[in-house]
């Protein structure tokens, strides 16, 4: 059996901090940074569910015609599809410390048409030492925000 270096570096966006925060669970010593951009920041028995807010949740009840999966949020591309409820309500488990993963970045969307509702996160991580954060001019769909030069 050889042996695996740490040198994944997992990025989830959204949603997608759920999944990266498990995936590093789940492969211990494998992975080398967590990049959650703009993202939920999930601990142990947390799910998305009960991460989020009130205006969130009502979001997760417009659900389509089969009951199983939430349509595409409003600010969300238009080319989105629906997002299986179930994994909405799932809390993570979690049977590792995530901070055994050294390298924890936080990139902040700070330019939302309204609230975020990762404004609280962000707040929170900027105060722990073991997180690099930033926070950046763009909404939430930050991989899809027009390029700007400095």
């Amino acid at each position: 059996m050889s042996a695996h270096v740490a040198n994944l570096r997992l990025v989830g966006h959204s949603y997608g901090g759920m999944v990266i925060t498990g995936v590093a669970d789940r492969v211990p010593g494998r992975v080398a940074a967590l990049v959650y951009l703009d993202a939920m920041v999930p601990g142990d028995g947390d799910s998305c569910w009960n991460l989020v807010s009130e205006r969130e949740r009502q979001w997760y009840t417009d659900v389509v015609e089969t009951g199983y999966a939430v349509r595409p949020l409003p600010f969300f591309d238009p080319r989105a599809t629906p997002h299986p409820i179930a994994s909405l309500l799932e809390p993570l488990r979690l049977t590792r410390d995530p901070a055994r993963v050294r390298r924890r970045v936080y990139a902040y969307a700070a330019g939302w048409d309204g609230e975020s509702p990762f404004t609280n996160v962000y707040e929170r991580l900027r105060e722990d030492p073991a997180w690099a954060t930033y926070a950046l001019d763009g909404g939430h769909n930050l991989m899809r925000e027009p390029r700007r030069t400095c």
